[in-house]
């Protein structure tokens, strides 16, 4: 066609009403998944593009209430963090993402990919049959291959980088950014030797980022000044954390959070008097532990803002160039280090 390719002309291409047409490009989930599949591929087939001026236009005369969008899929292997009163970080993150996804006109399901027996083909057709094409993939405890999922039907979204495939769009937290952050925030307050404690899986599960930022920040400094980080393979255990503690003799060490926190104490440091301690992974569960708040709400925030310009731009399936949306963490004070 020539020019630019409207609802209308759409509408003539398929036989349906431009009206419908309209819903069905919105992923409306009153029209059938197969006439949302008959419209998606007309638009493609015809190079149909969303007008961004009418689009703005549209938003600024609606502005009260956000127009109905579609509805979309947190997948996560986290069970029932959808039923009421559920408990945990990841229901308050589910319940953050249905707000913001609220703001933006769009309902949002949660799908629990730990389900006994469901392949990526069972939910790809679950998903399907309920018109859900936007997914948002939160992130998985071990790294490695998601769910084969039929992809080509989806505009997906990545939470983190623990799902090392497929390789989709993702939205981030910056780690190495915010490492750097962290350990120039812990030399201001005077600490000279900092000790990471990391483990292999979780070194994956942020792409080397934590690590190679406090490495290259490491070489910055003389070596009698530098800490060789603890990398456990597995479990940390008391007796090796203690052996690296009494070899490294670091002032300051970074950790995960509570669970090492009281391994120190039980190994009878006093904090921060003796060692202080500080994680890359604060939260408000532990707000005594000071550390770098990773911003959970601007990251889902983020992420859903991305998976609308993929629905904008019509852009289904695995990308072959993947977009990163990156969300710079902040510091944030707390008892378990000395104070300015």
């Amino acid at each position: 066609m020539a020019g630019r390719v409207t609802v209308r002309d759409l509408a003539r291409e398929t036989g349906f009403h431009f009206t419908t047409v309209a819903k069905a490009l919105r992923g409306d989930p009153r029209i059938s998944p197969a006439t949302i599949a008959t419209i998606n591929a007309a638009a493609t087939r015809c190079g149909y593009r969303p007008d961004p001026m009418l689009s703005a236009l549209s938003s600024y005369r609606h502005q009260r209430t956000a127009e109905f969008r579609g509805v979309i899929a947190l997948l996560a292997p986290v069970p029932n963090q959808d039923r009421p009163g559920a408990k945990g970080p990841w229901a308050q993150i589910y319940q953050d993402i249905k707000a913001h996804a609220h703001l933006r006109g769009l309902k949002t399901e949660f799908h629990d990919i730990s389900s006994p027996g469901l392949t990526g083909q069972r939910l790809s057709q679950i998903l399907i049959a309920r018109g859900i094409q936007g997914l948002l993939l939160a992130p998985i405890p071990n790294p490695g291959v998601y769910l084969d999922l039929a992809w080509e039907n989806f505009y997906t979204v990545a939470i983190g980088y623990s799902v090392l495939q497929p390789s989709v769009h993702r939205a981030c937290f910056h780690q190495a950014r915010s490492m750097r952050l962290h350990l120039k925030q812990l030399r201001s307050l005077g600490y000279q030797r900092i000790g990471l404690m990391l483990s292999w899986n979780g070194d994956i599960r942020t792409d080397h980022n934590i690590l190679g930022a406090y490495l290259a920040e490491q070489q910055e400094h003389p070596e009698a000044k530098r800490v060789r980080p603890f990398l456990a393979e597995e479990a940390m255990e008391p007796a090796q954390v203690k052996a690296w503690l009494e070899a490294e003799k670091p002032d300051c060490v970074m950790t995960t959070g509570a669970p090492h926190l009281a391994m120190i104490k039980g190994l009878g440091y006093s904090v921060p008097q003796d060692l202080g301690v500080s994680t890359y992974g604060w939260t408000q569960a532990t707000p005594e532990i000071a550390g770098m708040d990773e911003r959970w709400d601007a990251l889902t925030s983020t992420a859903l803002d991305l998976l609308l310009e993929l629905m904008a731009r019509r852009e289904f399936g695995i990308p072959t160039y993947p977009r990163f949306a990156l969300i710079e963490g902040v510091w944030r004070d707390g008892q378990t280090v000395r104070q300015k």
